[in-house]
């Protein structure tokens, strides 16, 4: 699941939560031995960062790590992005603008185990992390409880994210729980418990030990430095905390002496979305676990072709993945009603389609796969882009991050990516920043200090099925 990249906030143009000059000269004057970068989150006025820190459980500090440190122990790294010689996890998502940190935790760990208990690294499930928020009583501006996400698992389960795609960090606003899809009963897993192994003591072996098993939900305090954080072991250098987050703990090394953490701010931050963060840092990591228990599972099943939220046309050929033999009854589905089915492998010609968005889900007298979202589009696409500077007067000089309101008016269908394109007069490339969810009404951000000083042309640019559509392009003035 691709997410928002562009860094997604409401408020208005005020001065950045971080100074990274500050941080990259406290890194040195410490020999912390890691690297501060001006990232989209460092960017992000104070009160948008706190708004993202949303993980309300106290966080503790308390984790034994005597019995990791010993140099009688025989070094090991556990990173289930590479175990075995096979990444056991999805894509790393984005929360955007809004606190849904926990749920992102909970899913993203979820979905690993559930891939590790079947054995299948191909079975990728994608689970919803709107859902989870939005009915186990989350909100943006309030946050949730690790806890709480763990018992509402438990209780009522989650589904698929092709019942309930994401859309709260493109424009920050809670959505209310209701039937997210048709058949959602159906389509709910729920996990048998959860539990906290680092033990009543609080051992760090213990965490290293269930970390062998699969990754963990975990908190930790975000300091003001981690927002900056682009490479290697981080261990905090500032004094200032911003908040509570969630994250999923994915790894250990014995030898760098940290833990490998998969964060909720997409791929371009960090180190493609990951952080290693040392033993001795003060922000908790691991002293607050919780690992996920799911039920065995011994035949599972996936379907392989089309991918989440792909766009298809003409002849679309469906293939099942499945770890045991037999055929399967593949059902086309729309609004949760079945429209054609596939005995096994197959096509459906989609030229008899209307446009829109469809489901698929494949079943035997054995299991059922998670149901795969993704659109139809056979017909000219049409698309209209207009954006607009929040409060400011894109005729003078503009500086810093400047946030604009975007409107998409696309027909017959949502656009797959929008671009924000940065060029110099003459039309050659600058930089372009990219987000994969495309709503009608957006709110997308840019720093204008990541790129030099002098004359440029700015404007959006949308995708949908190789057609391109751009909005007006405006001359501005960058002056920082």
């Amino acid at each position: 699941m691709k997410l928002i990249t562009l860094g997604l906030l409401l408020s208005l143009q005020v001065s950045a939560a971080v100074n990274v000059a500050q941080v990259q000269k406290q890194i040195q004057a410490q020999n912390a031995g890691w690297t501060a970068k001006s990232t989209w989150v460092s960017e992000l006025p104070a009160a948008d960062v706190a708004r993202m820190m949303g993980s309300k459980a106290e966080v503790p500090n308390n984790l034994d790590y005597s019995d990791v440190f010993s140099k009688s122990v025989t070094a090991e790294t556990v990173d289930w992005r590479n175990k075995d010689g096979v990444n056991w996890l999805g894509a790393v998502m984005n929360q955007g603008n809004c606190g849904s940190c926990v749920a992102f935790a909970a899913i993203a760990t979820l979905e690993a185990q559930l891939s590790i208990n079947s054995a299948t690294p191909w079975l990728r499930p994608q689970l919803s992390p709107q859902a989870l928020f939005a009915c186990g009583g989350g909100s943006c501006d309030r946050g949730w409880y690790p806890s709480s996400a763990a018992s509402y698992m438990k209780s009522k389960g989650v589904i698929d994210n092709a019942c309930a795609p994401y859309t709260m960090g493109s424009d920050g606003k809670d959505v209310a729980c209701s039937q997210f899809c048709a058949n959602q009963a159906q389509r709910t897993l729920k996990i048998v418990g959860s539990n906290n192994p680092r033990g009543w003591f609080g051992s760090a072996a213990k965490v290293k030990e269930a970390l062998k098993k699969g990754p963990l939900m975990t908190t930790m305090t975000v300091y003001e430095d981690f927002l900056t954080y682009s490479g290697g072991v981080y261990k905090s250098v500032s004094s200032r905390s911003v908040g509570g987050h969630a994250v999923s703990l994915v790894g250990f090394s014995d030898e760098g002496q940290y833990w490998i953490v998969r964060n909720s701010w997409g791929a371009d931050w960090g180190e493609n979305g990951f952080v290693r963060v040392a033993w001795d840092d003060k922000s908790g990591i691991g002293s607050d676990v919780t690992g996920f228990e799911t039920l065995p599972t011994q035949a599972v099943a996936s379907i392989a072709y089309p991918a989440e939220n792909d766009y298809v046309s003409g002849m679309m050929e469906v293939k099942v993945d499945a770890n045991r033999g037999g055929a399967f009854l593949i059902e086309l589905m729309k609004g949760g009603r079945t429209i054609q089915a596939l005995a096994n492998d197959g096509q459906f010609d989609t030229t008899l389609l209307s446009d829109g968005r469809y489901e698929l889900v494949a079943s035997n007298p054995e299991l059922k796969t998670l149901v795969r979202g993704f659109t139809i589009l056979n017909s000219a696409p049409q698309a209209t882009i207009t954006f607009a500077a929040m409060d400011y007067d894109l005729n003078t000089p503009v500086k810093g991050r400047l946030e604009f309101d975007v409107v998409v008016d696309a027909k017959p269908v949502a656009l797959q990516k929008l671009d924000f394109v940065v060029t110099k007069l003459d039309g050659s490339p600058v930089t372009k920043r990219t987000t994969d969810v495309v709503m009608k009404n957006m709110k997308l951000g840019f720093r204008f200090n990541s790129i030099p000083n002098g004359e440029y042309l700015i404007f959006f640019r949308g995708h949908v099925k190789g057609q391109t559509f751009e909005s007006v392009k405006i001359k501005v003035l960058n002056q920082n």
